[in-house]
């Protein structure tokens, strides 16, 4: 599947926006899709999408957190156990795009997003905020 065949073609890059690879080789060279970029907490679309956690290293590059999808974004990003984890690995921000596709073109594109960008939070072996919380020495009451 190509993203163009879909309505998830290349758009132009802003400054409130950031391209991520989708595939690093591709006949016509590597592909990329624009996500929007909006700070952790504020209200995304109720609208299907895709979306990233990520964060902005101190060299100004991006760095994929975690990449998920749903059929209604604000209802997904509404502080959850992956916006905890990913607010303990240093996320700042969220990248959505909306994409109306049905679920099964958008799980594609996430899979592929994945594969390319190797998120931390989308491996198995993850450290999980609930573990880190058990995990942590309780303060003793004199």
């Amino acid at each position: 599947m190509q993203a163009n065949s879909t309505g998830a073609g290349r758009i132009a890059p802003q400054a409130d926006s950031h391209i991520w690879p989708l595939s690093l080789v591709a006949p016509d060279g590597p592909r990329g899709l624009a996500f929007r970029i909006q700070g952790i907490g504020e209200r995304a679309p109720r609208r299907p999408g895709i979306f990233i956690y990520a964060k902005l290293s101190a060299d100004g590059v991006w760095q994929a957190l975690y990449i998920g999808e749903s059929d209604n974004l604000r209802a997904r990003l509404a502080f959850n156990e992956i916006a905890g984890d990913a607010i303990l690995l240093g996320a700042s921000d969220v990248h959505i795009r909306e994409l109306s596709e049905p679920a099964a073109i958008r799980r594609e594109i996430v899979d592929r997003l994945i594969a390319t960008n190797a998120p931390l939070l989308n491996s198995d072996d993850r450290a999980r905020f609930a573990d880190v919380a058990r995990a942590a020495p309780k303060s003793q009451v004199a």
